[in-house]
């Protein structure tokens, strides 16, 4: 079986305990390395809606912004 890769891409930079670059909390990185396949997989689903929500924010906060010029 294939080990899970972290989702780190070296864009480390911290907001609100939640990494901006992969979008697990501290704890999340912390421990990753001691997490059970299971564990990780279930991280990774975490991190996919972060991030989908991020990309929606960022969308929404864009279009706002276009609109009050």
């Amino acid at each position: 079986m294939t080990a899970i890769s972290s989702p780190c891409i070296n864009v480390c930079r911290m907001q609100d305990n939640l990494c901006l670059g992969c979008y697990r909390t501290l704890d999340e990185i912390a421990t990753w390395s001691q997490m059970s396949d299971a564990e990780k997989m279930q991280i990774l689903s975490k991190v996919a809606n972060r991030s989908a929500s991020a990309v929606e924010n960022s969308a929404v906060v864009q279009a706002v912004q276009k609109k009050t010029g």
